[in-house]
């Protein structure tokens, strides 16, 4: 038998968080351990519960998914992220990458690329929204296009 993943959620919607747990729970591989409105108490559940990964809204009171994923790495913290989130902009995008982070999933996915995403991180692969893909393929038609045009300034 697979060893479950464990998961520490945070969303500040509790809402968002009973369907969610519902639905990542109906995987016998997956156990949530706690759940948090908020970036502070999100920090502290990662910390007591040592989770496998994190499934982290961006937008929360207290502190940010961004701020909570920066303390995590600044104390080097073995934790996956997964940010689940409405924003699709390639600015949270690219910040999120930057962070390390291995998970982006926006909240308009299917609960399947939600539960795809922290098997995924769990097993230190990479998982990002299929509506996400096509942001990817422009920007790096972008980034030909401007070699093309101005080669060796990118």
């Amino acid at each position: 038998m697979e060893t479950r993943i464990k998961i520490v959620m945070a969303d500040d919607h509790p809402i968002v968080r009973q369907g969610l747990r519902q639905m990542i729970e109906a995987d016998k591989n997956l156990v949530i351990v706690a759940e948090a409105g908020d970036g502070q108490t999100a920090l502290a559940l990662i910390e007591t519960h040592q989770p496998d990964v994190a499934v982290l809204d961006i937008d929360m009171p207290e502190l940010d998914g961004f701020a909570v994923a920066r303390e995590l790495r600044k104390t080097k913290f073995p934790v996956e992220i997964v940010f689940l989130t409405m924003h699709s902009e390639e600015e949270l995008f690219q910040a999120a990458m930057d962070l390390g982070i291995k998970g982006y999933v926006l909240k308009d996915s299917a609960i399947t690329d939600v539960v795809a995403s922290i098997k995924a991180v769990a097993r230190g692969r990479s998982f990002l929204s299929p509506a996400l893909s096509s942001l990817l393929l422009n920007r790096r038609r972008r980034a030909e296009e401007l070699e093309r045009e101005q080669p060796g300034l990118h």
